[in-house]
């Protein structure tokens, strides 16, 4: 332990050698938060005899919760017990645990052990189904709309009859329904029903609470309501919760993040130990001199101010460019000169607020043939060939989903068209049975042809064949089995065309992606296997160490740092956004998403903006300088800025 503590700072040891009670770590951009949270695990293993099984670590993405999975292994060589994980995944398994345990506990949660996640293209379908079947048109209220009111919702655990919006209320109540009857679960279900469950059920909250002895929260300021509420009522009876986040990087309202969670944590908690962790070991003085006079103007925040032992490094370029285009290529020669001095490209970062921002900076990274990746664009298990072999998997694992089943029936061709598929389907709602049920029962359905019935008889015999064969077969053998005999794999080659040969090669990938998997989860089921999937965020597929440039929203950069950094569109509209000027609390959101950029950048950091924009509608406007310029000392420039104001 004398070990493990020689490499914290005054602060770190402090937060690590706490005891009990609540604990509230504020810790600045680059202020070491993560090794802070494992070597607390350790300490309270190795020091205090804390059982690892007594212990949950929460945090937001994968790529988060397998990095202290790695770190707590290395100091631990055993940490198996610990829970380390998603907020989702958390409740996930804790879902699945509970009603593997007591099938009764599925008239509360709305599905049984088999349950389905659903992803946000699972959702829109299943809405865009249930307002064709409310006779609502799409075009006053879109799948994506109505989708996003319901996410909201259940983070805030409004339920359906508290809803103002009559519609709103209509769709929510049918998809609830349909979520039932197809054992479906989405990601706003997965929490909200946790806190359901522990609501009305005192059994299960109470061996949770004694489950976990102490609990761990990252990125505490990203949490919304549902996920406070959760993590309030685990933490109830030994009040060990241990949060760690940054006020100053709350950027996440738009999807229900509440700030109030970290700023009131010691109204909830009043005898909380309060720590800060303050010192930098990722950018230079001048970077975060910059960062530091920036979000000293947001009222709402806790006090803190973050140093450093770097030297101070390189001032700060501002690069003001005609146009979007000429913006484009200045940033594409800078890291032109860069790649020819030898630099790993994997090291510089481009930022800019909005996706479609991008589109510039593709065309000009293309024509000046510098490798890039658009980091949080189509993820490759958005891809439609990847969907169509886990919707094979989920009916196999869950064959009252509805939704994966109306997906694979005809993928690849078996002449089984959309009419017949409504046929079934209606007549499944008429006998109050599943779908896979009614395709089961085929003969009883009216109005469909003996060869169509022959050709879905075929299709209902290889599905239960591998329903039978989840349970002898490992992971891998039995997708392999899926893609084989389904005649997916074989169908993506028919064709021999680019496009199929692409697909082809993604579906192999994926292939070679589960074989891993297994390897690494030898004891894996199918079940959780989709679960990891499904609970993937934009950030967990990139690979960061591809040598290439990387294109990325602000908000994507959050938790991520290069050694150069570009923030571009650095103008008033963009950064802040547009949306933001009547809010102060939206408006001090972005100036935080402004911090966040900038505390990303180890070395440099560049500010680059357009004199000039084209608009949607074939016109250009003429931009204005971002606000947030004139809250950046001009001394931390590389030149005068007294120009660049004017434009």
């Amino acid at each position: 332990m004398s070990d493990l503590l020689a490499v914290l700072n005054k602060e770190q040891k402090k937060a690590v050698q706490a005891r009990q009670g609540p604990i509230l770590i504020l810790a600045g951009a680059g202020s070491g938060k993560t090794r802070v949270i494992t070597h607390r695990i350790a300490y309270l293993i190795h020091t205090y005899n804390v059982a690892p099984r007594n212990i949950l670590a929460i945090t937001f993405t994968n790529k988060a919760a397998d990095e202290m999975k790695h770190r707590v292994h290395t100091l631990l060589r055993n940490d198996h017990a610990v829970w380390i994980r998603t907020f989702h995944s958390t409740c996930a398994k804790i879902l699945r645990d509970t009603l593997i345990h007591d099938p009764r506990i599925a008239a509360i949660v709305g599905a049984d052990a088999h349950f389905t996640i659903y992803d946000e293209h699972d959702q829109r379908v299943l809405i865009k189904e249930c307002l064709k079947d409310l006779n609502i048109d799409v075009r006053d209220y879109t799948p994506s709309f109505v989708g996003e009111r319901i996410e909201r919702l259940k983070q805030d655990l409004i339920p359906f009859d508290h809803i103002d919006d009559r519609v709103i209320q209509q769709v929510y109540e049918l998809y609830t329904k349909r979520l039932r009857e197809y054992n479906a679960l989405d990601f706003g279900d997965l929490i909200m029903k946790v806190v359901e469950l522990f609501r009305k059920n005192e059994a299960t909250l109470a061996y949770y609470q004694r489950r976990f002895q102490h609990v761990m929260v990252d990125e505490y300021q990203d949490t919304n309501k549902a996920q406070y509420v959760m993590t309030k009522m685990l933490a109830q009876k030994h009040r060990n919760l241990c949060v760690v986040g940054d006020d100053d990087q709350s950027i996440y309202s738009w999807r229900g993040a509440e700030i109030k969670n970290i700023l009131d944590f010691e109204k909830d908690f009043p005898e909380a130990l309060v720590i800060k962790l303050e010192q930098n070991y990722r950018s230079t003085k001048t970077i975060l001199h910059a960062a530091s006079e920036v979000v000293k103007y947001n009222r709402y925040r806790k006090e803190k101010v973050l140093w450093c032992d770097h030297e101070a490094g390189e001032k700060i370029n501002f690069h003001a460019a005609d146009d979007a285009y000429t913006e484009a290529a200045f940033i594409a020669r800078k890291l032109i000169e860069a790649k020819l001095q030898g630099e790993d490209m994997s090291r510089y970062a481009v930022f800019y607020r909005i996706n479609y921002q991008s589109r510039i900076f593709e065309e000009c990274f293309v024509r000046f043939q510098l490798p890039y990746e658009v980091v949080g664009a189509l993820r490759f298990y958005e891809r439609a060939e990847i969907k169509n072999v886990l919707a094979y998997c989920k009916v196999v694992h869950n064959p009252r989903d509805s939704v994966s089943m109306k997906r694979i029936i005809n993928i690849p061709s078996r002449k089984i068209g959309l009419v017949t598929v409504e046929k079934v389907a209606q007549f499944a709602r008429d006998k109050g049975v599943s779908l896979y049920e009614a395709l089961c029962n085929v003969e009883e359905v009216p109005r469909i042809d003996r060869r169509t019935k022959a050709r879905i008889k075929e299709f209902v015999v290889m599905i239960a064949s591998f329903i039978k064969r989840k349970e002898t077969l490992g992971l891998y053998e039995l997708v392999m089995a899926i893609v084989k005999e389904s005649g997916y794999l074989v169908s993506l080659s028919d064709d021999r065309s680019d496009a199929d040969y692409v697909r082809r090669k993604n579906v192999e990938e994926l292939l070679i992606s589960i074989k891993d998997y297994s390897k690494d989860h030898p004891e894996a089921r199918i079940d959780e296997y989709l679960a990891d999937v499904s609970l993937r965020s934009d950030i967990d597929d990139w690979d960061e160490s591809a040598e290439r440039v990387n294109l990325m929203t602000l908000h994507n950069a959050k938790g991520l740092e290069f050694d150069t950094v570009f923030i571009s569109g650095f103008e008033e509209g963009l950064i802040p956004h547009y949306k933001s000027r009547r809010d102060l609390k939206e408006y001090e959101e972005e100036r935080r998403l402004l911090y966040v950029g900038i505390t990303r950048a180890r070395q440099k950091l560049y500010l680059t903006c357009a004199r000039q924009r084209d608009t949607l509608k074939g016109g250009t406007i003429y931009t204005q300088v971002s606000p947030f310029l004139h809250e950046i000392p001009e001394d931390v420039f590389a030149t005068s800025m007294e120009m660049d104001h004017e434009f």
